[in-house]
């Protein structure tokens, strides 16, 4: 038996198809964003990290307005509005940032230096500090210098050889834990000086990747215990270190050794 499809007439002369949905996702997405991490932004401390959230909202909100100007989307007011939260919200972030910065630059600067025996008086005054071979205390750890080494270039070798911006300075030292609970030796708590006063930070990284057995990066010592760890110092070419401060922690006061032989 034979079946016929029914046949429809063409469309009239004056019939269109229906339009496409307006594409609103991307603008819409930018207006929430930006709102919420400008709301965010006027709350101190969460402030600081309200900027992930405004860049979302400037990326979204930009191709929300791209689409506006191209006729796929019709939402062009909120568009805009999620793109001036989110330049509002980017500028609090970076006020904030920039207030925090200065306010750590200014707590650092302003922050005494634990006094040694090195730091600047009359001569007649200044006591002679302990030198290379000799035993210092700090907290709970005995330090002793066993040797320094300068001029050194760069450290390691093949891909994982590293150059210094300067010069390398390596201080080897003893570390002896004299309390009665373990503690920890970070290479970061050292500060190298010159004759100048001037305080070089160790280069840990370095000292970990680069020097075989330096025990300086974190390296816990059990009462009793001692490590043969080697500190380094990334300087300009050419300087002599004067002295080497040695801490137990952050916290501690520090014992001053002289470098000069």
């Amino acid at each position: 038996m034979t079946q016929y499809m029914p046949q429809y007439p063409p469309p009239g002369p004056g019939y269109y198809p229906p339009p496409p949905p307006p594409q609103n996702g991307f603008g819409t997405a930018g207006f929430v964003l930006g709102l919420i991490g400008l709301l965010f932004s006027f709350i101190p401390l969460i402030g600081v990290n309200a900027w992930p959230l405004v860049l979302l909202a400037l990326v979204f909100a930009g191709l929300g307005l791209s689409r506006v100007r191209s006729g796929r989307a019709t939402n062009k007011g909120l568009t805009i509005a999620g793109l001036v939260c989110a330049v509002i919200g980017l500028l609090i972030c970076l006020l904030y940032a920039a207030a925090f910065s200065a306010a750590v630059s200014n707590v650092e600067t302003s922050a005494p230096r634990a006094t040694t025996a090195y730091d600047a008086q009359p001569d007649s005054a200044v006591a002679t500090p302990a030198g290379i071979g000799d035993e210092v205390q700090d907290g709970s750890f005995a330090f002793t210098v066993t040797d320094v080494k300068s001029g050194v270039q760069a450290l390691g070798e093949s891909f994982l050889r590293r150059e210094a911006q300067g010069e390398y300075v390596l201080v080897h030292v003893t570390v002896r834990n004299t309390g009665t609970e373990a503690a920890t030796f970070l290479g970061a708590n050292q500060t190298l000086l010159d004759a100048q006063g001037r305080e070089f930070e160790a280069d840990s990284s370095a000292a970990m990747m680069n020097v075989p057995d330096s025990e300086s990066f974190f390296t816990p010592i059990n009462p009793g215990n001692s490590v043969e760890g080697v500190l380094v110092f990334d300087v300009p070419e050419g300087l002599s270190p004067a002295a080497i401060e040695l801490h137990e922690s952050m916290f501690s006061g520090g014992a001053l050794v002289s470098l000069a032989r």
